[in-house]
C-alpha cells in the first residue's frame, strides 16, 4: 500500500500559484512504510447478519409477533380503551391522525369517556372508535327514489343529549356536468319503530361512479368504477343528530383541501362559519387527491352556527346547528374545471350589474359624521381630477328607519355629484333605531323583531352609538315583513340612488358581553366567544320561534338582501353587501377590515377562495375600512400594494380618507397608475365575469394540474382568467419576490421572457405589480394613458368606467409555437355584452395573419357602437406580439379594425424573422 505525499515534508511544500507561471504539479513521492495488519476474525454480529438462514428465522420470528398484533388491533379488537365493555362495534386501535374527539372539548375522566361509548388514551383524550358507536341504523327496506328511515345505535349522544329517534334520508343523482350526488338528512314525526333492513347494501350509479348506502349500519360510499377507489365516505367517524344539532364526519380522500372562502385549508385547524362584518359563510370544501390526481368537493347548508374541523388525516368534521334538514351535495370533479361547473350548476349566482359598477367607489367612513368635512373631501376629489365613479357621502347618513328627507346641505352635495356625472350609491343601514319612530313601532306591532330571552320583547342593542332593534328578515311572518318593508321603501326611493351598499345586515351589538357557559350550547366552538363579541348575545331569540338566533344567524342578512333586491331593478342598480351566501347575486365586500399587511394577505386568500368555488363579483376595501385607532395612520406603501391588488377585482371601493389625493405625490402617481391599469383591462375583466365558465381568479393548480403537488398551497400568485399570471407584492419593503412559472411566460407590458418550470427571484420596486402573459393568448386593452378623457364638446373630465369605453382597443398577445417553433398561434375574445363579442387571433407561418370576427346577436350592438351618441368604441388600433421564435423583440402591427365599417377583418404582414422551412418536409402540421 502506498501513501501519496506532495513534496518531501511539510516544511518543503510549495503552494500552487495559478497565473504566475508555476501551473505544474510539485514532485510526487511515495511512502513505503509497512501498514500494520488488522484483525481478520469476523465479529458475532457480522456472522448473524451475513448468514441467510439466520436472517430468515429472525424475520419470521418478528413477523409472527407483529402481524397478529396488528391484525388484532385493527380488525378484531372490541374492547381496547373501553374498559370492561364487550359489545363495542369498533376498534380503538386506529392511528392518531384518525381520532375524532368525543363529547365536549373538556377534560373527561376515563370512566366518563367509556360511558359515552368512546375510547380513552393515557394522554387524557376521549375519541370515537372506528367505526364509531354513535351511528344510525337503517330501519326499513329502502329502494332508490324512496326515503330511508334511520334510527340511532345509541339513544344518548356524546353531548349528553338524546339522539333524534328517527331521521329521514334521501339520495338523488344528477348526470349533468359530470354527475352530482345529493344526500339529505331531515327530521320526521315518527310514531313507531321501523323494522331493520335485511339488505347488505343498496346502490346507485352514474356513468363513472358507484354510490353505495350500506345497512344495517348507515354509511355512504362513492367509488370510481374504473378502479373501485373510494373518493367519498362517511364511515370514518360518527353521525350525531339531536333535535337542534348535527355532527357528521366526511372523507373526501383528498391530500390537500381548499374552500370555506379560503385558498388553502390547514390540517389540524377549525373554521367557524358564522356571518360577521368581515366574513361570510361559504360552506363548500374542495380537495385534491395526489394519488388519483383528481379533484372533488362537498357543498352543504349552514343556516346557523357551524364549525368545520380539518383533522390531520384530512377528515372533515361538520358540527352544525340543525334546522329542518342537513343538505349535503357531493361534487365528483374530477378536474378543476368540471368541479367548478358542477358547483355553478347548483349555485346559479351570476351577477351582472351595470358597467359603471366596475369603477371606483368612494365613501366617507369616519366614525363621527361631519357634513362639512364630507363636503370638503368631495370638492377636493372633484377639483383634483381624481378618478372615481360613485360616492356615498357618509356611510352613517341613512338608516332604514330614517325619514330620508334630504336637507339643503345634502341636496347640494348630491347636485355636485350629478353635475360631475357621478353616481350616488349610499350606505343603507338595515338596523332599526329604537324609540318613537314609526318604523320601530310598526315592526314591533307586526312581531318581526328579534327578542330578548327574558322578557320576550324586542331585544335592544347598541349599533354605531345608537340604541337599536333588529329585524328578523327570515321570519315565517313573511306577509308582515313585506308590508312593513313596502312602507319603508317608499321613503328610501326619495334618495334617487343608483345603488345601495347594505350595512349592518348581520345583527350585532357593540356592548354585548353575554357569553355562554360550558354546556349551555350543545357544542361550543373554540372561536365562538371571540366572535360573539361582534354579534348579539348568544341566547337572543327569533321573532317567531323559541329557537336561538344562532340557529339561523347566517340567513338573516341573506334574507334582508333578498327582500331588498325585490324592490329594485337589478339591470341598472348596484347592490353591495357583506352578508351573503353562496347563492347570492350581488357584489360582496367585507366590512371592518383592519389596515395591516396581515389583512391584505388575508384578503388575497379570501378573494381566491371565493372565486374558485364560484363567487366571483367580490371586492376588497382598499387600505381597509375599519376605524383607525387614536393616533394611528395609514401606511402609504401598504395602500399602494392594496390599490395594485384591488385594481384587478370586479369591485373597488375606498374610504374617503384613503383616496390617492390623501397621499404624497409619489404615492398618488403610483395609485393613479394602478387605476389606469384597471380601466385599461376592464374589457378583459368584464369578459371573464360575463362568460362565467371558469373562476375569475384561479389558483395556479387550476391550469397546471401536473404541478398540483407544488401549486396546491401556492396562493400568493394566481391566474387572472386563463391568460394572465399575477404575483402581487404582499410584504413591506420588498426588493424581489419569488415567482413560480410552470411554463414560459412574458412580462405583460414589455414582453420579457420568463423561463418555464422554475422559481425565479423577480426584482420589484414600489410601483410594480408583476403581471405576465401566457403563450397562446391575446388580451384586449383600452388605450388609457392619462387620468382624463376628452369629450366631443371639448371638455376634459376625469376617467370613469363608462368613459373608458370611449378609448380605442389594442391587443397584446404571446405566441404558442409547435415543436419546431416555426408555426405559432394565439387567440382571444372580448365580450362587450351578452350577444356582442369579438373573436380574434394571430397565425405565424410564412406570414403574420391577424383576423377579427364579430359575433353579434344583440339588437343593442349597433346602437351602442355606431350611433351618433355611441357609448362603446369598437375599434382596434394595433397588435403587440411577444414570443416570436426567432427574435426577442416585441412585434407591433397596425390592424385598423372598425366594427361599424367592417365587422370582420383579416390582414397579413411579412414574417421578417422567419427562419423555418417554407413547407413542412414531413407533411402536415407539427404540434
Amino acid at each position: 500500500m502506498f501513501r501519496r505525499q506532495d513534496g518531501n515534508s511539510a516544511s518543503t511544500k510549495t503552494s500552487r500559484q495559478y497565473g504566475s507561471g508555476n501551473n505544474f504539479p510539485p514532485e510526487m513521492g511515495y511512502d513505503t512504510t509497512a501498514i500494520p495488519e488488522f484483525d481478520k476474525r469476523p465479529a458475532l454480529i457480522h456472522i448473524l447478519l451475513l448468514n441467510k438462514t439466520i436472517r430468515l428465522f429472525v424475520v419470521l420470528a418478528l413477523a409472527s409477533v407483529v402481524i397478529p398484533a396488528f391484525a388484532y388491533l385493527f380488525f378484531f379488537s372490541k374492547e381496547i380503551g373501553h374498559g370492561g365493555k364487550r359489545d363495542i362495534i369498533g376498534t380503538c386501535g386506529h392511528p392518531t391522525l384518525y381520532h375524532i374527539p368525543c363529547g365536549y372539548p373538556s377534560n373527561l375522566t376515563q370512566d366518563e369517556c367509556h360511558l359515552l361509548g368512546c375510547c380513552y388514551t393515557s394522554l387524557a383524550t376521549c375519541y370515537h372508535s372506528l367505526p364509531s358507536e354513535h351511528q344510525y341504523i337503517i330501519g326499513s327496506e329502502w329502494s332508490v327514489g324512496e326515503p330511508a328511515i334511520l334510527s340511532p345505535y345509541r339513544p344518548v349522544t356524546p353531548y349528553d343529549k338524546a339522539a333524534l329517534r328517527e331521521v329521514r334520508f334521501d339520495v338523488s343523482v344528477t348526470e349533468e356536468t359530470g354527475g352530482r350526488f345529493r344526500f339529505l338528512l331531515s327530521k320526521i314525526n315518527a310514531t313507531q319503530d321501523a323494522p331493520m333492513s335485511s339488505k347488505a347494501s343498496l346502490g346507485l350509479e352514474t356513468a363513472d361512479l358507484l354510490v353505495q348506502v350500506y345497512s344495517p349500519t348507515f354509511f355512504i360510499e362513492v367509488k370510481r368504477k374504473i378502479d373501485q377507489e373510494v373518493i367519498f365516505s362517511t364511515a370514518r367517524g360518527p353521525l350525531v343528530v339531536t333535535e337542534d344539532f348535527l355532527e357528521w364526519t366526511l372523507h373526501l380522500g383528498a391530500d390537500i383541501l381548499f374552500g370555506l372562502g379560503r385558498a388553502y385549508l390547514e390540517p389540524g385547524s377549525k373554521y367557524l362559519l358564522l356571518n360577521t362584518q368581515n366574513s361570510s359563510t361559504v360552506p363548500i370544501v374542495m380537495g385534491y387527491n395526489a394519488k388519483l390526481k383528481l379533484f372533488n368537493g362537498l357543498m352543504f347548508n349552514a343556516p346557523g352556527l357551524t364549525e368545520v374541523e380539518i383533522v390531520g388525516s384530512r377528515l372533515i368534521i361538520v358540527r352544525a346547528q340543525l334546522g329542518d334538514s342537513f343538505d349535503l351535495q357531493f361534487l365528483p370533479g374530477p378536474t378543476p374545471s368540471l368541479l367548478y361547473g358542477q358547483a355553478k350548476a347548483i349555485l346559479q349566482n351570476q351577477y351582472t350589474p351595470p358597467y359603471w359598477a366596475y369603477g371606483v367607489h368612494v365613501c366617507d367612513q369616519s366614525v363621527k359624521r361631519n357634513l362639512t368635512i364630507v363636503r370638503r373631501n368631495l370638492e377636493l376629489l372633484l377639483n383634483d381630477t381624481i378618478m372615481f365613479d360613485s360616492h356615498c357621502l357618509h356611510n352613517d347618513m341613512f338608516w332604514l328607519s330614517d325619514t330620508m328627507v334630504l336637507d339643503k346641505d345634502t341636496e347640494s352635495m348630491l347636485q355636485l355629484l350629478r353635475d360631475a356625472g357621478k353616481k350616488f350609491v349610499p350606505s343603507l343601514v338595515l338596523t332599526v333605531a329604537y324609540g318613537g319612530n314609526p318604523t320601530f313601532i310598526d315592526a314591533r306591532e307586526r312581531a318581526i323583531l328579534l327578542r330578548h330571552p327574558g322578557n320576550q320583547l324586542a331585544y335592544q342593542g347598541r349599533v354605531r352609538n345608537r340604541t337599536a332593534v333588529y329585524v328578523d328578515w327570515r321570519t315565517s311572518r313573511s306577509a308582515n315583513l313585506t308590508d312593513w318593508l313596502d312602507a319603508q321603501w317608499q321613503r328610501v326611493l326619495n334618495l334617487q340612488a343608483d345603488g345601495y351598499v347594505l350595512e349592518e345586515a348581520n345583527p350585532r351589538d357593540e356592548r354585548n358581553s353575554t357569553l355562554p357557559r360550558v354546556k349551555q350550547l350543545i357544542y361550543q366552538p373554540d372561536q365562538l366567544n371571540d366572535t360573539l363579541g361582534d354579534l348579539l348575545p348568544w341566547n337572543t331569540l327569533l321573532s317567531d320561534d323559541s329557537q336561538l338566533v344562532l340557529s339561523q344567524h347566517n340567513m338573516i342578512g341573506v334574507r334582508a338582501l333578498d327582500a331588498i333586491q325585490r324592490k329594485i331593478d337589478p339591470s341598472n342598480t348596484l347592490v353591495v353587501t357583506s352578508a351573503y351566501d353562496i347563492y347570492t347575486r350581488a357584489a360582496n365586500l367585507p366590512a371592518n377590515i383592519s389596515t395591516s399587511w396581515i389583512s391584505l394577505r388575508r384578503e388575497v386568500d379570501r378573494c381566491i377562495g371565493l372565486s374558485i368555488v364560484g363567487i366571483s363579483f367580490t371586492g376588497t376595501p382598499i387600505c381597509g375600512n375599519a376605524p383607525l385607532t387614536n393616533g394611528s395612520s395609514v401606511s402609504e406603501e401598504l395602500c399602494i400594494r392594496w390599490y395594485q391588488f384591488g385594481s384587478l377585482l370586479p369591485l373597488l371601493r375606498v374610504a374617503a380618507d384613503r383616496t390617492p389625493n390623501q397621499f404624497t405625490r409619489f404615492g398618488q402617481r403610483i395609485m393613479h397608475a394602478a387605476l389606469r391599469r384597471r380601466f385599461s383591462l376592464l374589457e378583459y375583466l368584464n369578459t371573464l365575469l360575463l362568460l362565467e365558465d371558469a373562476p375569475y381568479l384561479r389558483p395556479m393548480f387550476y391550469h397546471y394540474e401536473e404541478a398540483a403537488n407544488y401549486t396546491m398551497d401556492l396562493w400568493e400568485q394566481f391566474m387572472l382568467g386563463e391568460a394572465l399570471l399575477v404575483a402581487p407584492v404582499l410584504l413591506p419593503q420588498m426588493t424581489q419576490i419569488a415567482i413560480y412559472f410552470p411554463e414560459t411566460f412574458y412580462e405583460l407590458w414589455a414582453g420579457q421572457q420568463m423561463p418555464g418550470n422554475d422559481v425565479l427571484q423577480y426584482a420589484v420596486v414600489e410601483s410594480d405589480l408583476p403581471m405576465f402573459l401566457r403563450p397562446g393568448h391575446l388580451v384586449p386593452m383600452r388605450h388609457v394613458v392619462e387620468e382624463v378623457v376628452d369629450l366631443e364638446n371639448g371638455t376634459a373630465v376625469p376617467l370613469t368606467a363608462e368613459l373608458s369605453r370611449l378609448k380605442p382597443l389594442y391587443l397584446v398577445g404571446a405566441f404558442e409555437c409547435n415543436a419546431r417553433r416555426w408555426r405559432c398561434t394565439m387567440a382571444g375574445r372580448v365580450l362587450f355584452l351578452p350577444g356582442f363579442r369579438l373573436d380574434y387571433g394571430v397565425d405565424l407561418d410564412e406570414r403574420v395573419t391577424i383576423s377579427v370576427k364579430a359575433a353579434v346577436t344583440s339588437p343593442e350592438a349597433q346602437q351602442l357602437a355606431c350611433s351618433d351618441g355611441a357609448t362603446l368604441n369598437v375599434t382596434i388600433g394595433n397588435v403587440q406580439l411577444y414570443g416570436h421564435p426567432n427574435t426577442t423583440q416585441p412585434l407591433l402591427f397596425d390592424l385598423g379594425y372598425d366594427f361599424c365599417a367592417q365587422p370582420d377583418k383579416r390582414v397579413e404582414y411579412a414574417n421578417e424573422h422567419r427562419k423555418g422551412p417554407v413547407e413542412d418536409p414531413y407533411g402536415g402540421d407539427d404540434v
